[in-house]
C-alpha cells in the first residue's frame, strides 16, 4: 500500500512538474511573442518615419524642380520676347536699309540725269554759239563780197569741180519728228510740197546756177543708197565720172526737173555718199552738202559693231555722232584737199548736229549755213 502511495505521489509530482514546464513554456512563448511584437512595431514605426522623411525630401526636390522649371519658363518667355524684338528690329533695319538704298539709287539716277541734262544744255549752248558764229560769219562774208557772184549766203560756190550732195532721207520732210511721221503716211503730193523739202531741192538749183557753163560738176542724192540727179542708183565700188554743165541733159532746166522728181524717204548713209564721191578723178574741189542732221547708217558696217549703237529702232545721239565721225574720217582720208560746206536744215532733237558740221566744215575751209524760211529765192 505504501508502495502504491509512493507511486501516486510520484505521479502527482510529475504532473505538477509538467504543469510547471507547460507554464514556463507558455510564459516563454508569451514573452517571445511580446518581444517580437514590440520589435515589429518599432521597425514599422521607423519605416513610416523614413518614408515620411523621404517623401518630404522628394516633395522638396519636386518643389525645387518645379520652381526651377517656372524660372526657366519665365527666362524662356523673356528670351523669346527679346528674340522677337531682335527679329523685328532686324526687319525694321533691313527695310530701312532697303529704303535707304532705293533713295540712294534714286538720288544717283537723278544726279546722272542732271549731269546728262547739263551736258545737253552745254551742247545746246555750244550749238547756239556755233550757229551764232556761223550767222555772224555769213553776215561778215556777205558784206565783204557784196555783189560778187558765186556767193550763197556766206558759202562761196566754186565755178567748177563742185559736188552738190542732197540728203533725201525721210527726215528732210520737216523739222518736227511728229510732222515727219504724218507726212510719211500722207499723199506724195504733200510730201513733195513740204516746205523743208522744197527748200532743200531749191538749194541744189541755187548752187548749180553758180557752176560756169562747160565746167565740171556732179549732183548726187543719198539715203540708204546713193543716186545721181536722174535717180539712177550708183553701185558700191562703181567709178563716178564728172559731168559738164550745158551738155545735153545737164542744163539748169533739166537738172531742176530731175530734182523735183526726187522723193524723201529712208535712213541717212552719209558714209556711202562720201565713198562714191571719192571715186571721182580728179578729186572735187568742193562738196556742198544739203542735210538736216547726223547720219543713221554707218556705211557698209553692221550697226551693232559700233560702240553705243545697239538697235536701229532707237539711235542715241552718241551713236549717231560716232556714225558721223566714221563718215568724216573717210572723207578726210580720201578727200584731204576737198572743201566741204553744209547747208543745214536743223532737225528737232538733233542738237549736236550744228557743232559737228561746223567743226567738219571749218577743218576743210568750208562754212555752215542755216537758211531762213523761204530761202533760197529760186
Amino acid at each position: 500500500m505504501s508502495g502504491n502511495k509512493v507511486s501516486r505521489d510520484d505521479t502527482i509530482g510529475f504532473g505538477l512538474s509538467f504543469l510547471d514546464v507547460l507554464s514556463c513554456g507558455l510564459g516563454a512563448s508569451i514573452l517571445l511573442l511580446l518581444i517580437l511584437k514590440h520589435g515589429v512595431a518599432e521597425v514599422a514605426s521607423d519605416s513610416t518615419q523614413d518614408v515620411a522623411a523621404r517623401h518630404e525630401r522628394i516633395q522638396q526636390q519636386l518643389d525645387d524642380r518645379l520652381a526651377e522649371k517656372a524660372a526657366l519658363e519665365a527666362e524662356l518667355l523673356v528670351s523669346q520676347s527679346q528674340l522677337r524684338e531682335a527679329v523685328e528690329t532686324r526687319e525694321a533695319l533691313t527695310e530701312q536699309q532697303k529704303q535707304s538704298q532705293e533713295e540712294l539709287l534714286a538720288q544717283l539716277s537723278a544726279l546722272s540725269q542732271a549731269r546728262s541734262d547739263l551736258e545737253t544744255a552745254k551742247e545746246t549752248v555750244t550749238d547756239l554759239q556755233a550757229q551764232r558764229e556761223a550767222q555772224r560769219a555769213v553776215a561778215e562774208e556777205a558784206e565783204s563780197v557784196a555783189g560778187q557772184t558765186g556767193q550763197l549766203g556766206g558759202i562761196r560756190v566754186r565755178s567748177e569741180g563742185v559736188v552738190i550732195l542732197l540728203d533725201r532721207s525721210a527726215s528732210m520732210l520737216d523739222h518736227s519728228l511728229v510732222e515727219i511721221v504724218r507726212l510719211r503716211a500722207a499723199h506724195p503730193h504733200y510730201r513733195n510740197t513740204a516746205a523743208k523739202w522744197v527748200t532743200a531741192r531749191n538749194s541744189v538749183g541755187w548752187a548749180f546756177k553758180h557752176v560756169d557753163l562747160g565746167n565740171s560738176f556732179q549732183i548726187l542724192t543719198f539715203s540708204d543708197s546713193v543716186t545721181d540727179a536722174s535717180g539712177k542708183e550708183i553701185a558700191s565700188g562703181a567709178k563716178l565720172n564728172w559731168l559738164s554743165r550745158g551738155d545735153p541733159g545737164n542744163t539748169f532746166r533739166e537738172i531742176q526737173q530731175s530734182i523735183l522728181k526726187i522723193e524723201a524717204n529712208g535712213p541717212t548713209n552719209l558714209e556711202a555718199a562720201f565713198d562714191v564721191i571719192s571715186t571721182l578723178d580728179p578729186k572735187p574741189k568742193q562738196v556742198i552738202l544739203i542735210t538736216d542732221g547726223l547720219p543713221t547708217v554707218p556705211g557698209t558696217a553692221r550697226l551693232r559693231s559700233i560702240r553705243g549703237c545697239s538697235s536701229p529702232a532707237r539711235l542715241s545721239p552718241e551713236c549717231r555722232a560716232r556714225i558721223f565721225d566714221r563718215a568724216v574720217k573717210l572723207f578726210e582720208r580720201e578727200l584731204p584737199k576737198t572743201e566741204i560746206s553744209t547747208i543745214l536744215l536743223p532737225l528737232e532733237g538733233d542738237a549736236g548736229a550744228m557743232r559737228k558740221y561746223w567743226t567738219f566744215a571749218s577743218n576743210s575751209g568750208g562754212r555752215v549755213l542755216t537758211p531762213a524760211p523761204n530761202w533760197p529765192p529760186i
